[in-house]
Formats: C-alpha cells, structure tokens, sequence
C-alpha cells in the first residue's frame, strides 16, 4: 500500500480501493528478469550500503537462490496519502508479517525486514523520489534498494509495570479509577501492531489527470543471521500499482466498482468484468493499456 511515515504517530495511508490478484502471466517476462538481475546487483552492492550505516549486514544475505523464488504478482489502486506532498512511502508489512503473525501473534513483540524494494515503467505522476543517487530513503528506480519495513506491539506499561504505570498516571492528576481506565484502555491495543519507517519513497504527483501507474516490487530473502535449516525460500511480490486522487473521478469509480457476483466472484471472472468496464473510469488511456493488459493475461 502507499503511505505518508513522518516518524512516531505521524501517519497517513491511502485509501485501498482495489486489491486483485493477477495470473501469473501478467508479469512481463522482460520485467520479471529485470528484477532479477536487480537482486543481483543490490546484494554484490549490500557490503558497502551496510558499512554505510544503511542497515546491519546480518539483514540480508549474502547470496539467493533465483530458481526458488516465488512471484506474486497481484493489482493495487489506492488513494494518495497526503494531498500535494509530491511523495509516499511503498509499504509491504502485511505480505511480510502476515504468517509469522498468524504463526505466533501472542509471542510476538516485533519484527523486522529489509526487503529489497523499487520501482519499473512508471506512468503519469509515480517516479523516482529524490534528486540524488543517495538518497537513502528512497525505493530503487529500474532497480532495488534494502527498505526498513518493521512492526511492533503497543507496550502498556511503555517499559515498567502496571502498577509503576497506573501511579505515574496518578501523579498527572488522575484519579484511581481513571488511571485504571487509561491503562486498561493500553492494553486493549497491545494485541495491535505499529508499523514503519520512512523508507521505500517514491515520487507522487496523482492529481495527474488520469491518475498514475507503476511496477513496484518486493523481494523478500529473509535475514542472514539464522540457521541455515530455518531460512526461507526468497519470495518476490510484484504488483501493478495505480495511485489517484481521492477526490478523482476515477476514485469514485473504484468505490463504487464491484464484481457482478460480489466479493465471492472467482478472480479470474473479476479481472475479466473489471477489463471490461475499466473504460469508464476516468483513466488516462496508457493506464487503461496498461491494467488492461495485465488483467486480462491468463
């Protein structure tokens, strides 16, 4: 999804109005080797970004198995998160924290990734972030760039315990009852998780009449500093994004948008009734090309 990180509680999301996955076939053959040499080329450069300060060498190993990777490849349209800011953040949190949630949300206080992340073929208003090759907070452009994706659980008693927590609260001016409240209400949220960092950037202009359009991708090789029995075969999600206004025209289209037979329709027979309709829209016609195109690959 795309998102506005300013640090702490500084966040704005954009409004997810389509998700739909692609066949496999709608990944242009040329691309899915692009990515793949670009996986070569970020980790034969992932020595010096780490001595760098740029992330700790353990995050990424030092080679993958390309014969074992699985790609995903899937459509996204979502809204802008910040009007007029000129650039968002490409978050992947839940294709990468998704199973080991499930697997352990209990015993599970954080996680990190580095992900491998950029940008291909961009359409309209989505591009490069940043002026310079340096720029450390941006996604790869025609390439990959390690992006700090984490999440961590809200800590009630933000390092004590409840009882130090519920004096502390008292000590503001609560009373009893009010600082039990207030704690209580914490720990409801402690099965939540908050997600960062500004990372992954790419430029955003969607106000663009017709709305933008790119290739982002994500390729997921797992941390270097576990067993070699615990590693996990490399993943690679890639995904047609198409970023609009939420005040477009086309926005309002996609909100209202949906298959004949609901959210039970097969994905195939929604790719189809979307391909067929999605001339009404409201998107330029080298977006409406290239959803289109990608929709209906079988």
């Amino acid at each position: 999804t795309l998102v506005q990180y300013g640090g702490g509680d500084d966040m704005r999301q954009g409004e997810a109005l389509l998700s739909l996955p692609l066949a496999a076939s709608a990944l242009p053959p040329a691309l899915k080797g692009a990515v793949a040499h670009a996986v070569d080329a970020a980790l034969a450069v992932a020595p010096s970004a780490a001595a760098a300060g740029q992330f700790a060498a353990e995050h990424l190993p030092a080679t993958w198995q390309r014969g074992d990777c699985s790609w995903d490849v899937a459509l996204a349209v979502v809204t802008e998160p910040g009007l007029g800011s000129g650039w968002a953040n490409l978050y992947w949190h839940g294709w990468l924290f998704s199973d080991p949630i499930a697997r352990d949300a209990a015993g599970l206080n954080a996680a990190q990734r580095f992900p491998l992340c950029g940008l291909w073929e961009p359409i309209g208003g989505l591009g490069v972030f940043g002026v310079t090759a340096g720029e450390v907070r941006a996604a790869g452009a025609g390439g990959l760039r390690a992006a700090d994706q984490h999440i961590h659980k809200v800590d009630a008693y933000a390092g004590g315990d409840r009882e130090g927590t519920i004096k502390l609260y008292m000590e503001q001016g609560f009373d009893r009852d009010s600082a039990e409240a207030a704690v209580l209400s914490a720990e409801l949220d402690c099965d939540q998780y908050h997600v960062g960092s500004d990372s992954a950037r790419v430029a955003l202009q969607p106000a663009v009449p017709g709305g933008a359009a790119a290739w982002v991708a994500c390729v997921d090789l797992g941390p270097a500093d576990v067993e070699a029995s615990d590693r996990v075969a490399p993943r690679a999600q890639l995904t047609l994004l198409v970023a609009l206004s939420g005040a477009d025209d086309a926005a309002r289209w996609f909100r209202r948008w949906a298959p004949a037979a609901g959210d039970e329709a097969p994905a195939a027979t929604a790719r189809a009734e979307l391909a067929a309709s999605l001339g009404d829209a409201g998107l330029s016609d080298a977006v409406v090309d290239r959803v289109r195109s990608a929709l209906l690959a079988t």
